[in-house]
């Protein structure tokens, strides 16, 4: 007993049996509490993580963001499951349908910008050429067609129905006047004989010349007219004389002739300016082609793709939430949940046990 109340006699020894067994109970303690100690586990969507070590094993309690009727249960207790691997699901026909239409508009989006910001491509180049070269020609055959159906009315308008008119009632053997008028104006032709000569005749007016005077049809001017004297020189005198009159308003299809001509000289005026409409389109489109990017196009392409990634996004986040899949390797502890059942958003469904490492 001696030795050991000399250790109590003596401050050092005590200091020193003082610290040994301090250190010594702080171990047991540090261990106790280590092999003891509970995880509190945060919720996080569809999987769940832990506020404890980096890597070690966890329970957690896994639920479905959305709600909705739940399709699938993947999954019983007991079942060992992967890292990603889907676990359960809720019927996501929309969502599913949505992710598919956004990411469409996507591509569509970033096709357009790249088609802005590249220019176009020999190929393409060549069809708006050539998209030119056919309005041309098509202007050029609509043309050429609607001015032969409007100097077709408008002969059928100076020519029809042509008399010679006398100047005077006595005359009563008047000539008969054939073929058809050419002259792109109306008007009138003047006839009358010189002097006693027989052997021809005079006119004025649209032209001016002589033309033969015979019982067979003879060409009056160079316009496509004919003059005929039935009875050759019987009954004429020098002072008789004629008008023709073109057209002549008194012809009986006068009317319905003037109403043909002006029918076809509108219809021209349309078909054409149709070509031309076409053709100048054709001209725009191939110079748009040609030309570089402008700072406004590309900004708007852009503008365009990056809406369409940000709705692309929200509609693939909204599909996933409709999914619970495994946080990591690991194993089911238990299914709360059924195929049919309405899941609640949030709410546990499948108790899970694994290795997480949230800073993978």
């Amino acid at each position: 007993m001696k030795p050991l109340k000399s250790i109590f006699n003596n401050p050092k020894a005590v200091t020193a049996v003082s610290l040994i067994l301090a250190i010594t109970i702080g171990i047991f303690w540090y261990i106790k509490i280590n092999k003891d100690r509970s995880f509190v586990v945060e919720s996080n969507g569809n999987t769940a993580t832990s506020t404890g070590n980096s890597s070690s094993t966890q329970n957690l309690s896994l639920g479905f963001l959305a709600g909705g009727r739940i399709k699938t249960v993947s999954v019983k207790a007991g079942d060992q499951v992967k890292k990603d691997q889907v676990l359960a699901t809720l019927d996501a026909g929309s969502a599913s349908g949505a992710v598919t239409q956004a990411g469409a508009a996507y591509k569509s989006a970033q096709a357009n910008y790249n088609k802005v910001t590249n220019g176009a491509t020999g190929p393409t180049i060549d069809v708006a050429k050539a998209a030119v070269n056919t309005a041309k020609i098509n202007l050029e055959q609509v043309t050429n067609q609607q001015e032969t159906l409007v100097t077709n009315a408008r002969r059928k308008l100076y020519s029809d129905s042509l008399i010679a008119q006398p100047d005077s009632t006595a005359i009563v053997d008047n000539p008969i006047i054939t073929g058809t008028f050419n002259g792109a104006e109306p008007g009138d032709y003047y006839l009358f004989f010189d002097n006693f000569n027989f052997n021809y005749i005079r006119f004025g007016g649209i032209e001016r010349g002589t033309a033969d005077f015979s019982q067979f049809s003879k060409p009056l001017g160079t316009l496509g007219l004919q003059i005929t004297f039935p009875n050759g020189s019987k009954s004429h005198t020098q002072n008789d004389s004629w008008i023709i009159h073109i057209p002549n308003k008194d012809g009986g299809n006068y009317t319905a002739n003037l109403n043909a001509y002006q029918l076809a000289l509108q219809t021209k005026e349309q078909m054409v300016a149709s070509a031309q409409t076409t053709l100048d389109q054709a001209n725009a489109n191939l110079a748009s082609t040609i030309s570089s990017a402008r700072p406004e196009d590309v900004a708007a392409a852009q503008a365009q793709m990056q809406n369409a990634a940000g709705a692309f996004q929200i509609a693939e986040a909204a599909y996933k939430n409709t999914i619970i899949t495994a946080p990591a390797d690991g194993t089911v502890i238990s299914v709360a949940i059924t195929p049919g059942q309405i899941a609640v958003p949030n709410a546990p469904a499948i108790e899970f046990t694994g290795s997480t490492n949230p800073s993978k």
